[in-house]
Parts: C-alpha cells; sequence; structure tokens
C-alpha cells in the first residue's frame, strides 16, 4: 500500500486531495493544526490506514524526524510527500509588514517544506515522490505579497534542485491556479493593488471548486505512481 504524507488538510485543496486519496487505498498520514470532524472520524475507523498527525509548521521543533517518518513508512509499496500548506499572510506593502507575519509565512511556506522533505528522503529512501503545490506568485511579482511571492519562488527553486539531484525520486512543482478556498477569502478581505481581479473571479462564479482541481492534480501526478 502506498503511503501519503500531506500538510494543510483542513479546508480546501488539502482537504480536497485528503479526501480523494483516502478514499482510493492510499494510506494517509495528514499534518496540520485542524483537522474537520469527517477526517478525526475516518482516522478513528481506520487507525492503521488514516493517521492525523497535530504540526504546527509555523513551529518546526513540531515536525516529525526521520525516525517518526519511518516508523510512518515502514512496509509502504511507495511513499509521497505533498505539500500543500501555505499561509498568503502578510498582504501589504514591503515597510509595512508585521514581522512576525513575515517569519511566519517564511517557516510555513519554505523552512517546513525544505526540513520536512529531508526528513522523508531519509526516511523513505528510494522509489519516492515529492509534489510542491505552487503559485503563480512564483513566477510573477504581485503587488502587496511579497512574503508569499517570495516564499513561493523560493520553494520552486528548492524543488528544482532537488529533482536535479533525485535518483528514483520523482518530484513535481504543481500551480493549481485560482480556486474556491479559505485563502481566496483572505485575498479578498486584503487591501492591494490586484485585488478586483479575484473580486471578479468570485462574483463571476469563475473560482473552480476544489475537488475538481484535487482529481487533476491526482490524475496528472498520482494516479498508478508506486501503487499495489
Amino acid at each position: 500500500m502506498r503511503t501519503v504524507v500531506i500538510t494543510g488538510v483542513s479546508g480546501g485543496l488539502g482537504a480536497a486531495l485528503f479526501d480523494q486519496l483516502a478514499s482510493r487505498g492510499d494510506r494517509v498520514l495528514a499534518l496540520g493544526r485542524h483537522f474537520s470532524d469527517a477526517q478525526r472520524a475516518l482516522a478513528a475507523r481506520e487507525p492503521e490506514r488514516v493517521t492525523l498527525r497535530t504540526t504546527d509548521l509555523a513551529e518546526v521543533a513540531s515536525l516529525p524526524d526521520t525516525a517518526e517518518l519511518a516508523l510512518a513508512l515502514r512496509g509502504a509499496t511507495g511513499a509521497v510527500l505533498l505539500h500543500n500548506a501555505a499561509v498568503i499572510e502578510p498582504i501589504g506593502p514591503v515597510g509595512t509588514l508585521a514581522p512576525e507575519q513575515v517569519a511566519r509565512a517564511v517557516t510555513v511556506n519554505l523552512t517546513a517544506p525544505m526540513l520536512l522533505t529531508n526528513a522523508f528522503l531519509a526516511a523513505a529512501g528510494r522509489p519516492a515522490q515529492v509534489l510542491f503545490i505552487s503559485s503563480g506568485a512564483a513566477q510573477r511579482a504581485i503587488e502587496g505579497w511579497s512574503a508569499y511571492c517570495a516564499t513561493k519562488s523560493g520553494g520552486k527553486m528548492f524543488f528544482a534542485v532537488l529533482a536535479a539531484e533525485a535518483d528514483k525520486v520523482t518530484v513535481a512543482c504543481v500551480n493549481p491556479g485560482v480556486m474556491d478556498t479559505p485563502m481566496q477569502s483572505t485575498i479578498r478581505a486584503a487591501s492591494f493593488p490586484e485585488r478586483e481581479r479575484y473580486e471578479g473571479l468570485h462574483s463571476r462564479g469563475e473560482l473552480p471548486d476544489p475537488a475538481d482541481v484535487a482529481r487533476k492534480i491526482i490524475s496528472a501526478h498520482l494516479t498508478n505512481q508506486y501503487e499495489d
């Protein structure tokens, strides 16, 4: 049975990925601060297959280490690490940003994925697969999004280096595009030059359902990869 380690499953794309991967029969280790009642119920019904591990990605000491991940991956036919968790805040011009929010964004969006990937590959051996949910913000400057753009761009480069180094490790940075998630609600409530664009997408009903985006990601990157 393949084991998938995934971050940020409490809502939006992460919740959709969790639901679909779990329903496919994968063994899932979910890392996050919060879990839904449905996720907790599933973990209670199938504790050998679904594990919810409380983790605050802003506190790197709370991340699972190599030994813990090795135990979680024991007996797996394949190992997948799916970096979904991210924070968009702080939003605003450089010079007005709260230092603690900048530090949190860097830790959640970049430092934690780097450390978790390092521990995961040490635990998993080969073959393994790593997916990083990226963003168009990794490739273009969006005024007010300096922390998010910088951390997503940094993540893209980290995983590009991993792909160059990798021996029997499949690496992908996936830009899922905009979709109807809690992050989009945060964006619409903020003040920055491009806000009207995101408001328009929402008001016109043009934001895709995260479940549809999750299906596309799984089909493109996770179907028939290291499965029984």
